[in-house]
């Protein structure tokens, strides 16, 4: 996979709701047209993300010009790992980051980062991130995983978090599988096609491409159980930098939530745009499968990651009750 640079700016007009306050608001073509609201505080801003299908919203709002409608120049950067994109939005070098929550979750409780969560980016659905197993595998259950290595990227991120529930929705001890850590994503299927992992979660658009490049089979769907529907990747700033930069803030916003309502209804626009983002091939594009797009901040609903990770011991016993309220208002 080439993953094409990003400087994109483009001009379209954008009309739509505030995703944390689910209000109305944005431009009108009428003659009697209320002013217009005041700029950004900010107008360039740099987003870093990880190069996954749950971004889609990101490159639709680009590419439709959805960000400049609303007064945002934005530049839009890979992170290899979700932890690296949050570390730039700490250390003042991207203002914006987008990965997943259960990286913020961690960061929030370990070094008391002050994140805020200022929009959602994707929920999980059938097959949008699969259990995948080589191409001559003989394990051909979950249950067949019993001594066998799975590979992860880290002991405290969100696919060991679905890995272990998926096993315990299945009956299966997470005692009893070999859960190796530092593996990347981005590579992760290679790795499992020469043997390295027995076995791997891993997401689209990387799931297809390792079926498609090495033959990988689904060994199972994650999206079951606990795990059905799942907040996966969201998008964060600083607390410091969202109360300097409100406008900045809510500007993002409306682009984005008109961008996720494409995303969620379109499925061509979000086919053109991982082509042009993540330089996928239409026929890789054209069976990606898609997590929901979510419009709005859904505190209860990400209030399920914390829970998650409380039940499987990935937060420790004083931490059970952290509410991810603290972090997204």
């Amino acid at each position: 996979m080439k993953f094409p640079g990003f400087r994109w700016t483009t001009a379209a007009c954008a009309a739509c709701a505030l995703a944390v306050a689910v209000l109305a608001a944005g431009c009108s073509t009428a003659a009697t047209a209320t002013p217009a609201a005041a700029p950004p505080e900010q107008a360039d801003i740099s987003v870093d993300v990880f190069p996954t299908i749950d971004f889609a919203g990101l490159y639709i709002a680009q590419l439709d010009g959805l960000f400049r409608q609303q007064g945002l120049n934005v530049t839009i950067r890979f992170a290899p790992a979700g932890q690296l994109a949050v570390t730039s939005v700490l250390n003042g070098t991207s203002d914006i980051a987008g990965t997943d929550y259960v990286t913020y979750v961690n960061n929030e409780l370990g070094d008391n980062a002050r994140l805020r969560i200022i929009a959602e980016a994707s929920s999980l659905q059938p097959h949008q991130l699969e259990m995948l197993v080589g191409a001559h595998s003989r394990i051909t259950t979950l249950a067949g995983l019993r001594s066998h290595t799975i590979g992860v990227t880290a002991p405290n991120d969100i696919d060991t978090l679905l890995v272990r529930a998926l096993l315990a929705e299945n009956d299966i001890s997470a005692d009893l599988v070999n859960i190796r850590f530092g593996f990347q994503l981005l590579n992760v299927a290679g790795q499992v096609s020469a043997g390295q992992a027995d076995a791997a979660p891993i997401p689209e658009p990387f799931a297809t491409e390792g079926e498609q490049q090495f033959g990988l089979q689904e060994l199972a769907d994650v999206d079951q159980g606990v795990t059905t529907n799942f907040p996966l990747e969201g998008y964060a700033v600083s607390q410091a930098w969202a109360q300097k930069n409100p406008r900045t803030v809510a500007a993002f916003d409306r682009a984005l939530t008109e961008a996720q309502q494409i995303a969620d209804t379109d499925r061509a626009a979000v086919e053109a745009a991982a082509e042009k983002s993540l330089g996928l091939t239409p026929e890789t594009a054209a069976v990606v499968n898609l997590p929901s797009f979510p419009l709005a901040v859904a505190p209860a609903q990400l209030q399920r990651v914390v829970d998650t990770m409380v039940e499987f011991g990935m937060l420790p016993a004083k931490d059970i009750g952290f509410r991810i309220t603290k972090m997204t208002g």
